[in-house]
């Protein structure tokens, strides 16, 4: 018996393939373009249909006159094609309008024939379910937009911000019940917030020495799922000074210049608030002098954890001498702390110690230049098995995700264990296409970095001694993290790489002892002095590289 397809010999329409994924939230959870073209590929291959393009964008189907929708339009009005190769009726529309246009065409026989995944759409059909399907897909977009605007301004009528990111030191209340608290002050970092801010509108201090004193007493960003908490900057905290939320105001809608009195916690006054403005520096207003000291920013207290700053001093001489002193010490945010304070020359003299630490010799640098770049030409045949197993691990998970859509398409999968299963799959997918699209990228950045750090190895101190300010504090935060003062001295956590190096060195010295010229090196030394485990030269083609971590022991002058 001849298909329904074969006894209308639909197969010779000319389709055209259509996928649309939203941005929106409507449809985060639905099958990828890429995923819906390759089911749909599956379905003319099996079907023998006759694609004549293919069509995708991103755009909510809520929208009316998306651009690529209307060109699929015009080519069927056109006589460019006559049939639609679809997912699902959702994916062609989700307003009335363009679900009316697709209708019309289809009972006038503009269009000959409507295949989605599961059915067949055609112009004899009873029109009556399409309207249903489509009706029904409308209907779900207009009440979850309408539903969620009319909570939102709900709740800023009630005098409660309905921004779902509310500005740091707040959040909502999870537990919300009618007529209760819905915002409240944050306990990890509302006070911390608050006292930074009467301080700047005080005086006391300005914004930079004011974010610097909030992130001593433990100020951090929240925690996301993408994102770990950590220090505030200087921008989040800037924005923070010009929020008028924090003395109890907010616009809603955003861009209205409609504000509302909310009921909030106030974290400061409007009066404070205009202080911290007028603090802040404004063009027309005058600004102190500041002077700069270098590694202000760059240094903790090794007690308790406070910054280190500079306290500036000039003594006078009986004979009119005049000598400038900075000396280095805690904030003491925290409280009582022991530590004393250290001088500057004494400071800069130990921090030279620490970066002739890491020294390398003029022949060790231009020796391991010089194998690098023999290193390099070795690297295609890294890069091609890197790109080799990514793409099999591409490929395989775009042929789980098709699969799953299928099985869901069919009702075999339940929707929830669908939405799970193809958020990680989607994930496994975009994994392995950045390795394949960053994997030259890596290599650059590997040689580029490592030709830095033996670069920098060899000329740090010198260039250290003789640098200004800001070169100064360029090599210290080149040299490592994590830098300390304690009992007046100075310790860091130097860069892992910089190490190898300095170990390679060390190597490289014993092993050619007895050995002239330094070219009688064999093979098996040369492999000896980088180790297969050391980070710069083995084992860096990592599929999945992890950031360094700041090695336990810390080198110090």
């Amino acid at each position: 018996m001849k298909s329904l397809l074969e006894e209308n010999n639909y197969s010779k329409n000319r389709y055209i393939l259509y996928a649309r994924k939203s941005t929106e939230s409507e449809d985060r959870q639905v099958a990828s373009i890429e995923s819906q073209i390759k089911v749909m590929n599956d379905v003319k291959n099996q079907l023998n249909l006759n694609i004549v393009d293919v069509i995708q964008e991103s755009s909510s189907g809520f929208k009316i006159g998306r651009k690529e929708f209307s060109r699929m339009l015009h080519m069927i009005e056109n006589g460019e094609a006559d049939s639609i190769l679809v997912w699902k009726l959702s994916r062609l529309s989700r307003n009335p309008d363009d679900a009316g246009r697709i209708m019309g065409m289809l009972q006038r026989g503009e269009l000959k024939h409507i295949r989605t995944f599961d059915r067949d759409w055609f112009p004899t059909d009873n029109v009556m379910m399409m309207y249903v399907e489509f009706g029904t897909t409308n209907q779900f977009s207009k009440d979850l937009s309408d539903d969620t605007i009319r909570g939102l301004n709900q709740k800023a009528q009630r005098g409660w911000s309905p921004k779902s990111n509310l500005p740091l030191g707040y959040m909502h209340n999870p537990y919300k019940k009618t007529d209760s608290v819905e915002i409240f002050p944050d306990p990890e970092r509302f006070e911390i917030i608050q006292k930074a801010m009467k301080k700047v509108a005080s005086g006391e201090m300005s914004p930079r020495e004011a974010l610097n004193y909030a992130n001593d007493l433990g100020l951090k960003t929240k925690e996301t799922r993408r994102f770990k908490s950590k220090a505030v900057s200087n921008s989040v905290f800037y924005r923070m000074l010009s929020s008028p939320f924090y003395y109890g105001l907010f616009e809603y809608p955003k861009g209205s210049d409609n504000w509302i009195t909310g009921k909030h916690k106030k974290m400061i006054s409007e009066e404070e608030y205009n202080l911290i403005q007028r603090y802040k520096g404004k063009k027309n207003a005058p600004r102190p002098q500041k002077h700069l000291f270098p590694y202000t920013g760059l240094m903790r207290c090794g007690e308790c954890g406070c910054s280190i700053v500079v306290d500036p001093k000039e003594k006078i001489q009986k004979n009119g001498n005049k000598h400038s002193y900075h000396y280095y010490r805690c904030t003491k945010a925290k409280g009582n702390c022991s530590q004393k304070y250290l001088e500057r020359k004494e400071l800069e003299k130990q921090l030279a110690n620490i970066l002739g630490s890491i020294e390398i010799s003029k022949d060790f640098h231009n020796w391991a230049l010089e194998e690098l770049s023999k290193d390099i030409e070795k690297d295609v045949s890294d890069r091609d098995e890197i790109i080799k197993v990514a793409q099999e691990g591409y490929n395989d998970s775009v042929s789980q995700i098709n699969t799953l859509v299928k099985a869901y398409a069919s009702g075999k999968v339940p929707e929830s264990a669908y939405l799970t299963t193809i958020r990680e799959l989607q994930g496994e997918q975009d994994k392995f296409k950045s390795m394949i699209d960053t994997t030259d990228e890596r290599i650059k950045e590997f040689v580029s970095k490592t030709e830095e750090n033996i670069n920098f190895a060899k000329t740090a101190q010198k260039e250290f001694e003789i640098g200004d300010i800001q070169k100064k504090n360029a090599i210290l935060n080149h040299l490592g993290a994590n830098i300390v003062i304690k009992d007046l001295k100075v310790s860091i956590d130097i860069q892992e790489p910089l190490l190898i190096i300095k170990k390679g060195e060390q190597k490289f010295v014993n092993i050619s002892k007895g050995l002239e010229p330094l070219e009688r090196l064999s093979g098996r030394d040369k492999a000896y002095i980088f180790e297969s485990d050391s980070v710069i030269w083995g084992g860096r083609w990592d599929l999945n590289p992890q950031p360094s971590v700041p090695q336990t022991d810390a080198l110090t002058n």
